[in-house]
Protein backbone atom coordinates (compact mmCIF):
# COMPACT_ATOMS: atom_id res chain seq x y z
CA UNK A 1 0.00 0.00 0.00
CA UNK A 2 1.28 3.67 -0.91
CA UNK A 3 1.37 6.10 1.85
CA UNK A 4 -2.06 8.35 1.28
CA UNK A 5 -1.66 12.02 -0.04
CA UNK A 6 -3.72 14.72 0.30
CA UNK A 7 -6.66 14.34 -1.94
CA UNK A 8 -6.75 10.93 -0.13
CA UNK A 9 -7.27 12.24 3.35
CA UNK A 10 -9.14 14.71 1.91
CA UNK A 11 -11.63 11.77 0.93
CA UNK A 12 -11.14 10.19 4.30
CA UNK A 13 -12.25 13.15 5.98
CA UNK A 14 -15.42 13.91 3.47
CA UNK A 15 -16.63 10.33 4.04
CA UNK A 16 -15.82 10.21 7.67
CA UNK A 17 -17.76 13.31 7.99
CA UNK A 18 -20.73 11.86 5.81
CA UNK A 19 -20.68 8.73 4.37
CA UNK A 20 -23.94 9.21 1.83
CA UNK A 21 -22.17 12.16 0.35
CA UNK A 22 -22.49 11.68 -3.81
CA UNK A 23 -19.40 10.98 -5.49
CA UNK A 24 -20.39 14.18 -8.05
CA UNK A 25 -20.63 16.37 -4.45
CA UNK A 26 -17.53 15.04 -3.43
CA UNK A 27 -15.72 15.96 -6.50
CA UNK A 28 -16.84 19.21 -6.71
CA UNK A 29 -15.89 19.80 -3.26
CA UNK A 30 -12.63 18.62 -3.42
CA UNK A 31 -11.94 19.67 -6.52
CA UNK A 32 -11.04 16.53 -8.60
CA UNK A 33 -12.83 14.85 -11.04
CA UNK A 34 -15.47 12.34 -10.32
CA UNK A 35 -13.30 9.87 -11.94
CA UNK A 36 -10.54 10.06 -9.69
CA UNK A 37 -13.06 10.19 -6.31
CA UNK A 38 -14.09 7.07 -7.53
CA UNK A 39 -10.92 5.27 -8.44
CA UNK A 40 -9.28 6.51 -5.27
CA UNK A 41 -12.42 5.64 -2.97
CA UNK A 42 -12.36 1.95 -4.54
CA UNK A 43 -8.21 1.64 -3.60
CA UNK A 44 -9.02 2.78 -0.67
CA UNK A 45 -11.64 -0.01 -0.16
CA UNK A 46 -9.17 -2.35 -1.72
CA UNK A 47 -6.30 -1.28 0.45
CA UNK A 48 -8.95 -1.72 3.85
CA UNK A 49 -8.05 1.90 4.80
CA UNK A 50 -12.12 2.10 4.62
CA UNK A 51 -13.53 -1.11 6.21
CA UNK A 52 -17.21 -0.40 5.32
CA UNK A 53 -20.17 2.33 5.92
CA UNK A 54 -22.37 1.89 8.59
CA UNK A 55 -26.01 3.91 9.88
CA UNK A 56 -25.19 5.81 12.96
CA UNK A 57 -28.12 4.59 15.23
CA UNK A 58 -29.43 6.92 18.03
CA UNK A 59 -30.16 4.63 20.90
CA UNK A 60 -32.52 7.05 22.84
CA UNK A 61 -34.83 6.86 19.94
CA UNK A 62 -34.87 2.75 20.16
CA UNK A 63 -35.94 3.23 24.32
CA UNK A 64 -32.21 2.88 25.35
CA UNK A 65 -31.98 6.06 27.41
CA UNK A 66 -28.58 4.27 29.38
CA UNK A 67 -25.19 3.48 28.52
CA UNK A 68 -22.45 2.36 30.57
CA UNK A 69 -19.01 0.74 30.88
CA UNK A 70 -18.45 -2.68 32.63
CA UNK A 71 -14.89 -2.88 33.77
CA UNK A 72 -14.04 -6.69 34.10
CA UNK A 73 -11.44 -8.60 35.15
CA UNK A 74 -11.35 -12.62 34.10
CA UNK A 75 -10.40 -15.55 35.18
CA UNK A 76 -6.52 -16.68 34.53
CA UNK A 77 -7.28 -19.64 33.31
CA UNK A 78 -9.41 -18.47 30.35
CA UNK A 79 -8.46 -17.53 27.06
CA UNK A 80 -8.90 -13.65 25.73
CA UNK A 81 -11.02 -15.29 23.04
CA UNK A 82 -13.32 -16.85 25.49
CA UNK A 83 -13.34 -13.98 27.40
CA UNK A 84 -14.14 -11.88 24.85
CA UNK A 85 -16.63 -13.72 22.84
CA UNK A 86 -18.68 -14.92 26.08
CA UNK A 87 -19.87 -10.97 26.83
CA UNK A 88 -20.49 -10.33 23.28
CA UNK A 89 -23.04 -13.13 22.82
CA UNK A 90 -25.16 -11.09 25.34
CA UNK A 91 -28.08 -8.87 23.14
CA UNK A 92 -27.13 -5.66 25.24
CA UNK A 93 -23.45 -5.54 24.93
CA UNK A 94 -22.14 -3.45 21.73
CA UNK A 95 -18.20 -3.82 22.42
CA UNK A 96 -16.00 -5.66 24.16
CA UNK A 97 -12.54 -4.28 24.18
CA UNK A 98 -9.33 -6.30 25.73
CA UNK A 99 -6.99 -3.85 27.40
CA UNK A 100 -3.79 -3.30 29.61
CA UNK A 101 -3.34 -3.02 33.16
CA UNK A 102 -5.77 -3.29 36.08
CA UNK A 103 -8.87 -3.64 34.04
CA UNK A 104 -8.64 -6.47 31.34
CA UNK A 105 -11.69 -5.55 29.04
CA UNK A 106 -14.51 -2.99 29.04
CA UNK A 107 -17.92 -4.28 28.02
CA UNK A 108 -20.32 -1.41 26.91
CA UNK A 109 -23.65 -1.98 27.27
CA UNK A 110 -27.56 -0.29 26.42
CA UNK A 111 -29.99 -0.36 29.11
CA UNK A 112 -33.60 0.70 29.01
CA UNK A 113 -33.80 1.93 32.71
CA UNK A 114 -31.97 1.67 36.10
CA UNK A 115 -33.61 -1.77 36.27
CA UNK A 116 -32.71 -3.25 33.57
CA UNK A 117 -29.41 -2.32 33.78
CA UNK A 118 -29.17 -3.38 36.62
CA UNK A 119 -30.30 -7.06 35.17
CA UNK A 120 -27.82 -6.41 32.93
CA UNK A 121 -25.24 -6.28 35.50
CA UNK A 122 -26.08 -8.52 37.84
CA UNK A 123 -28.03 -11.51 35.81
CA UNK A 124 -26.36 -11.27 32.51
CA UNK A 125 -22.84 -10.13 32.71
CA UNK A 126 -22.05 -10.63 35.79
CA UNK A 127 -23.23 -14.35 35.74
CA UNK A 128 -20.43 -15.01 32.93
CA UNK A 129 -18.26 -17.74 34.91
CA UNK A 130 -14.90 -16.55 33.47
CA UNK A 131 -15.24 -13.02 34.52
CA UNK A 132 -14.41 -12.14 38.41
CA UNK A 133 -14.87 -8.95 39.06
CA UNK A 134 -17.03 -5.92 37.53
CA UNK A 135 -17.57 -1.92 37.90
CA UNK A 136 -19.63 -0.53 36.24
CA UNK A 137 -19.99 3.47 34.76
CA UNK A 138 -22.91 4.79 33.59
CA UNK A 139 -22.05 7.41 30.56
CA UNK A 140 -23.35 10.83 31.76
CA UNK A 141 -22.08 12.27 28.34
CA UNK A 142 -19.47 12.20 25.63
CA UNK A 143 -17.80 13.50 22.54
CA UNK A 144 -16.36 11.98 19.69
CA UNK A 145 -14.27 13.11 16.83
CA UNK A 146 -13.38 12.05 13.46
CA UNK A 147 -10.04 10.37 13.25
CA UNK A 148 -9.19 11.85 10.38
CA UNK A 149 -8.83 15.22 11.36
CA UNK A 150 -5.18 14.30 12.93
CA UNK A 151 -4.02 14.12 9.45
CA UNK A 152 -5.48 17.93 8.37
CA UNK A 153 -3.07 19.70 6.15
CA UNK A 154 -1.76 23.00 8.53
CA UNK A 155 -2.61 21.49 11.70
CA UNK A 156 -0.09 21.04 14.22
CA UNK A 157 -1.22 17.46 15.85
CA UNK A 158 0.06 18.36 19.06
CA UNK A 159 -2.19 21.66 19.82
CA UNK A 160 -6.01 21.34 20.59
CA UNK A 161 -8.04 22.01 17.87
CA UNK A 162 -9.58 25.74 18.94
CA UNK A 163 -13.41 25.52 19.15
Amino acid sequence: MQPLDELDLAILAELEDNARIMMTELAKKLNSPTSTIRDRIQKLEEDGVISGYTAIINPEKLGLSIKAVIKAKRAENISLENSLFEPSKLLAVTKVQALTGDTDELITVYAHDVEDLKDLIYNKVGSLPELTWLSTSIVLDEISSPLTRRFRSGKNNDEPESA
